[in-house]
């Protein structure tokens, strides 16, 4: 029942987000969320059914499909490719620091959640169930409600990903990498409430015009002290590594040798304490 209320909430939002006239990709997106969210409740459907005893036979009569293939599409090892997911305390963790960036650009821009809620399409209750960390959003809302706030949507895709259990892996393109990485930290540093750069600067043992290079994307610190910096956020680095790792190749395959000027600066690579 949960997954197909699921998969009716997100058919809602496809609606709303074609009224608005949501960009495309935005749109694409939910689409893909909703094919996710299909396979999802097929599969739940039938693990609720093989546990009530239902046989294959039936399970495939029922799918158009014969016995063997409906074992293949919804064994034990399906359905965890199905649900991937961080463990729940992390995932939980992630989720609220979502929150917390969508609260903070919220407040920061001075526009009522109820004001909010009718720009983005999405009921009063369910906005304060985001903005308060027990209701995960989908990407077409979270991208709208950022855009709302007057946020930077791209800022925030690596929080909900590590909330919704699918952050990408590091093959990003070489174009794109660095502006990702940025993207990624800009969006850590909102949901801890932007803390001024002295005091981050004390946390993560990096200068604070080093920081502010490293947000806008003009350069990327030794891993040791990237990984301090995520933690300083309250982020998780397991998280970060491979997105700092595609950045760094990106800079070498772009640039070659004068890829130095974007692996850090002079203050940053000073910094040697081990990030472990």
């Amino acid at each position: 029942m949960r997954a197909a209320r699921d998969l009716s909430a997100l058919a809602g939002r496809l609606v709303t987000a074609e009224r608005l006239r949501l960009p495309l990709r935005a749109r694409f997106d939910l689409v893909e969320h909703l094919l996710r969210q299909a396979e999802r409740f097929a599969a739940a459907a039938v693990h609720e059914a093989r546990q009530s005893g239902t046989g294959w036979d039936e399970v495939a009569a029922a799918a158009g499909t014969t016995a063997a293939q409906a074992r293949a599409q919804w064994d034990e090892a399906a359905l965890r490719a199905l649900f991937p997911a961080l463990p729940s305390c992390d995932r939980r963790r992630a989720q609220q620091r979502l929150a917390d960036a969508l609260a903070f650009l919220q407040v920061s821009s001075g526009v009522l959640v109820d004001e909010a809620a009718e720009r983005a399409g999405v009921s009063l209750p369910y906005l304060a169930q985001v903005l308060e960390g027990s209701c995960l959003p989908a990407w077409p809302e979270v991208f709208t409600l950022a855009s709302v706030f007057g946020g930077r949507p791209e800022d925030l895709r690596v929080l909900w990903e590590s909330a919704s259990g699918s952050v990408r892996p590091a093959g990003l393109p070489v174009e794109g990498a660095a502006g990702y990485l940025a993207a990624a930290l800009r969006g850590l540093y909102v949901s801890a409430g932007s803390p001024g750069l002295p005091q981050l600067s004390t946390q993560a043992l990096l200068p604070p015009e080093c920081l502010d290079r490293v947000l806008v994307g003009q350069h990327a610190p030794p891993w040791p002290a990237t990984a301090r910096l995520v933690r300083a956020l309250s982020g998780r680095v397991e998280d970060f590594q491979p997105l700092w790792q595609a950045a760094c190749q990106a800079a070498v395959d772009l640039h070659g040798s004068a890829s130095s000027r974007y692996l850090g600066c002079a203050g940053c690579r000073g910094t040697t304490l081990d990030a472990s």
